[in-house]
């Protein structure tokens, strides 16, 4: 009888520094750019970044814009397009961002989402939402973090 492979042993504990032992990549830094540690593109070595550029770039994804998944994004820049009232629209487009994070990110926990627009006629930015997301990773205890996001048409 073949014997089973034992549970792997994960860290519980998260590295508060990042050793030589540390330094592997996790993905591609955001926006793209030349690393001469990494190599062509800069590399994210720490989760709480990995989880922070995972969201932005979710919540910045229209959904049907991602090939061979049309589900993946959020609404967020169709939402700009609706009846342009305070209270409406930013009820909307918290809810386009809780959904979309239940959906593709579950191990997100959304704690507060502050909406700032400029509704004024003479404003340049008229179709444009700042949007500030308090959030949490369920798996790393004390992880607040705030991601900062401008939305336009």
């Amino acid at each position: 009888m073949k014997s089973r492979v034992p549970p792997r042993n994960y860290q519980t504990e998260v590295p508060t520094q990042l050793g030589p032992v540390d330094k592997v990549p996790l993905g591609i830094k955001m926006p793209f750019g030349r690393d001469n540690e990494f190599g062509f593109f800069g590399a994210i070595t720490s989760t709480r970044e990995r989880y922070h550029t995972n969201l932005k770039m979710l919540l910045m994804t229209a959904k049907g814009e991602r090939p061979m998944v049309p589900e993946y994004g959020s609404e967020l820049k169709a939402l700009l397009f609706e009846q342009n009232t305070e209270a409406h629209l930013d009820s909307l487009l918290e809810d386009a961002i809780t959904a979309s994070v239940e959906r593709w990110m579950p191990e997100i926990l959304i704690e507060e989402v502050l909406v700032t627009r400029d509704t004024t006629k003479e404003s340049e930015n008229f179709y444009a939402a700042n949007i500030k997301v308090t959030y949490s990773v369920v798996a790393i205890p004390a992880s607040e973090n705030e991601l900062e996001i401008t939305v336009e048409v």
